[in-house]
C-alpha cells in the first residue's frame, strides 16, 4: 500500500471509530489494522469488523421511485431547512438512476426505499447498535438492487441523516420480497465522490460489487504479495460490468487490508477503494469471544515481538509492532499469533 493510500485508509478509520465511540474494542480493532496496532479491550466481538471497517465510502445512485409524493427538491430543501448553513451536499451520484436487475422494479424500490434501518442482523447475528442517528424520512433513495452471485438479493440505499449523507447495505434471499431484506451495514457515511465496494465472502470466495459512476470500471487484487525480488507487488483483475455496475465472484482476502479495488472514473482518474467485508471470512484468525486477561496475552505478545502497554484503568493493552510492511500472506501470519495469543489469555 502506498503512503498516500496508507493515510486515506487510517484517516477514514479515525473518523468511523470516533463516530463508534471509544468504549467498544470493534472501533479500537479497526484504527489497529491500518497502524499494524492492535487495540485490545476486555472482550473480543467476532465478526463485528465487518460492519467497521469501510475502506473508503461510496458514491452512489439515485433511485427512481423517490419522487411521491413531493419532488426531490421539494423533499431535500424540507430535511434539511433546521440545519443550513451546515448541511452536506449529497452526494455526487445520488441523481444518478438507480443499477441493477432490480433497476426497473418500481414496486420493491419503494418499498425498500421505507425499509427502517434499526436492529440490523447480519449473516453472523445482530449488528451492534453504536447509537448512530436514523434517516431522515423521505431522503432515502434505493442506488442499487439486484439478485446477485450466492443466491443473494442485496439493495443499497443511500439517505440524509441529521447534517450528513449515510448508506444501508440490505441483503436477503434471491428473489426475496422488501419484508426478507435485513441491514447488514447502516447509517455510514457517504459524501462528495465517495464510492463504495462491497464484498461478501464468508468462504474462499464471494460476490463483489462496485459503485462508482457510470461509465467506471474497476479492478480486484485480493493481496498483496511478495515477489521472489522481495518487492511487494499486487496482480488486479479486471471485473465485467452487469446491469451498470462492475460485479464479479472473486477470491476472499487473507486480513481487513488485502483485498484493495482501483478504480477507474470518467472525471478523477484511478483511485485506490478497500471494500466493505458483509462478514468476517471463516478462514481468518479466530479471536476469543469472551473477556482476555491481559496479564497473561502480555508476555506471550511480547515473545513475537508485539510492544504491550496497558491502561489506566484496567480495561484492556494496546500493542504495536515494528516489523515494516508486509504482505498479505505475512500479515495474516502475524494476526494468527497475535490471536493465539488471546485465545490462550481468555479468561
Amino acid at each position: 500500500m502506498t503512503d498516500d493510500v496508507a493515510g486515506a485508509v487510517a484517516a477514514r478509520l479515525e473518523q468511523l471509530a470516533a463516530r463508534a465511540g471509544t468504549g467498544d474494542d470493534t472501533a479500537a480493532r479497526a484504527l489497529a489494522v491500518d497502524r499494524h496496532r492492535r487495540r485490545r479491550a476486555g472482550r473480543w466481538v467476532a465478526g463485528a469488523l465487518a460492519v467497521v471497517l469501510l475502506g473508503t465510502g461510496a458514491s452512489l445512485a439515485r433511485s427512481a421511485v423517490a419522487e411521491a409524493p413531493t419532488d426531490r427538491a421539494t423533499v431535500i430543501a424540507t430535511a434539511t431547512a433546521t440545519w443550513a448553513p451546515f448541511v452536506t451536499p449529497p452526494p455526487t451520484l445520488y441523481d444518478v438512476p438507480t443499477r441493477g436487475s432490480l433497476a426497473g422494479d418500481e414496486e420493491f424500490l419503494a418499498a425498500m426505499a421505507e425499509t427502517s434501518w434499526t436492529d440490523p442482523t447480519g449473516p453472523d447475528g445482530p449488528v451492534p447498535d453504536w447509537g448512530m442517528p436514523a434517516p431522515v424520512p423521505g431522503t432515502q433513495r434505493v442506488v442499487y438492487a439486484a439478485d446477485v452471485p450466492g443466491d443473494q438479493r442485496w439493495a443499497v440505499v443511500i439517505a440524509q441523516s441529521g447534517a450528513e449523507w449515510v448508506y444501508a447495505w440490505f441483503t436477503g434471499p434471491r428473489g426475496g420480497e422488501p419484508a426478507e431484506m435485513t441491514p447488514l451495514i447502516s447509517s455510514m457515511p457517504v459524501s462528495g465522490r465517495d464510492r463504495l465496494a462491497l464484498l461478501d465472502a464468508p468462504g474462499e470466495t464471494g460476490t463483489l460489487v462496485v459503485l462508482a459512476e457510470p461509465g467506471s470500471t474497476a479492478e480486484y487484487s485480493p493481496s498483496l504479495d511478495r515477489a521472489p525480488s522481495g518487492q511487494l507487488v499486487r496482480d488486479h483483475d479486471r471485473l465485467p460490468t452487469v446491469d451498470g455496475v462492475p460485479l464479479d465472484v472473486v477470491p476472499a482476502p487473507l486480513t481487513w487490508t488485502a483485498g484493495l479495488v482501483r478504480v477507474t472514473t470518467p472525471d478523477d482518474g484511478q483511485l485506490p477503494l478497500f471494500p466493505t467485508l458483509a462478514r468476517q471470512p471463516t478462514a481468518w484468525p479466530e479471536y476469543p469471544s469472551g473477556e482476555v486477561d491481559p496479564a497473561l496475552a502480555a508476555p506471550c505478545l511480547e515473545a513475537i515481538g508485539v510492544t504491550v502497554e496497558f491502561y489506566d484503568d484496567g480495561y484492556g493493552l494496546s500493542s504495536g509492532t515494528a516489523t515494516g510492511e508486509m504482505s498479505s500472506a505475512e500479515e495474516f501470519a502475524h494476526e494468527e499469533a497475535i490471536a493465539a495469543c488471546f485465545r490462550a489469555a481468555e479468561r
